[in-house]
């Protein structure tokens, strides 16, 4: 899926303009967004995210290029922890959450985690593999608040905005 060049939807935008209509069944006038399953053992972010066209996002000066997916959320025996493990790693929380909340009411309709996907290291190896798909950044988006109290559709849903930084700008990291 292609996302026009500036496209940055803002938090609040997220919730509101997009996750919350997706789950209360509401079709999206325009679906810039892939729906995929990034959690689970068929899952790894470079496989994920192999028809992205990256290039669309690339420059001389960037050394980072973002995406969104929707994504289903894996409930670990249906209880309120979600399952984060891929094929080869792992999607480890990097903050314990952001409230995010509507502009015009100040009530609280989402919220944003942000994690780094760390891959599994074989035995025995120095992990020298670890650089070759890059290095993953996501910031989940689920809905909260006042937005629970509408009549879902589809629960457990979030977008996700998943960001491939390469090894050359780690130290940006958390400029996102």
């Amino acid at each position: 899926m292609r996302i026009a060049p500036g496209f940055v939807p803002s938090d609040e935008e997220l919730i509101n303009c997009y996750l919350l209509k997706v789950s209360m069944g509401i079709p999206l006038p325009w679906n810039w967004m892939s729906e995929k399953e990034i959690y689970g053992e068929t899952a790894d972010p470079w496989e994920v995210l192999q028809d992205v066209h990256w290039e669309d996002f690339h420059s001389e000066t960037k050394f980072k290029h973002v995406t969104y997916v929707l994504t289903k959320l894996l409930r670990v025996n249906g209880k309120t922890r979600i399952a984060r493990r891929t094929k080869s790693g792992t999607w480890k929380g990097q903050t314990s959450g952001k409230e995010i909340y509507d502009e015009s009411s100040g009530n609280l309709i989402g919220l944003s985690k942000m994690f780094t996907f760390y891959k599994n290291k074989p035995k025995g190896r120095s992990g020298e593999e670890e650089e070759e798909h890059g290095h993953w950044i996501m910031q989940e988006f689920s809905l909260a608040g006042i937005c629970l109290n509408f009549e879902l559709k589809f629960k457990d849903y979030a977008i996700c905005r998943i960001t491939r930084m390469f090894p050359r700008c780690r130290r940006l990291i958390w400029i996102i």
